[in-house]
């Protein structure tokens, strides 16, 4: 029963292992994504202050022209307008990234919970282990003193009680004063009777 104990102890624990380890995996692997996603919206934000510092340029120089350059100030609307597309474009797609990132922020507290939990699992385990085995030693040093015991009473005990029995001298002086006690009885009422009498005797004794 401990030996299936321990053995399920020790699957939980391999078990709650290899979880932390994935779990840890999938973090290192989510930080290094987190830390990407960081630098492609630092490098999406340098193309926004750029596209941002051109069109304030853009701005100056219409400002600065003539209206008699009509054709180049159309040519400078159309360039305006490609940088603002262009310009809503990173917008949009520093939102989506930053979504992304959000979501991915998300998922690394969820993960980092799961681990403290696998964590506190295992420790858990690793405590119920310890107690299981504190108790198996415990029973262990309980119980081997006793099985020397029956297996010495197994061996030797019974011979060595039933031999103080016979060898007792307490016994054979009782044997020797009924065999006495019989014989006189006999004696005094004749010989047959006297044999009856041992003979009696010796049975009592023998029961």
């Amino acid at each position: 029963m401990l030996a299936e104990e321990r053995r399920k102890l020790r699957a939980a624990c391999e078990r709650d292992n290899k979880q932390m380890f994935s779990a840890r995996t999938e973090i290192t692997n989510l930080k290094a994504r987190v830390e990407e996603l960081k630098k492609s919206e630092a490098d999406y934000k340098d193309k926004y202050e750029e596209a941002k510092s051109h069109r304030e340029r853009v701005e100056v120089e219409l400002s600065q022209q003539s209206i008699s350059k009509d054709k180049d100030l159309a040519g400078k609307d159309v360039e305006i307008a490609k940088l603002l597309r262009g310009l809503l474009e990173v917008q949009e797609s520093l939102k989506a990234e930053r979504q992304k990132s959000d979501s991915i922020e998300i998922d690394l507290t969820a993960e980092k919970v799961k681990a403290e939990t696998a964590d506190e699992a295992h420790k858990a385990s690793q405590a119920a282990l310890n107690v299981a085995q504190e108790n198996y030693a415990e029973v262990e040093s309980t119980v081997e003193p006793l099985i020397t015991d029956l297996g010495w009473l197994q061996h030797y005990g019974v011979a060595y009680v039933a031999n103080s029995i016979l060898n007792a001298t307490e016994l054979d002086r009782a044997v020797a004063a009924l065999t006495m006690v019989a014989r006189a009885a006999g004696h005094r009422a004749g010989y047959v009777e006297c044999a009856a009498h041992v003979e009696e005797a010796l049975l009592i004794v023998a029961f």
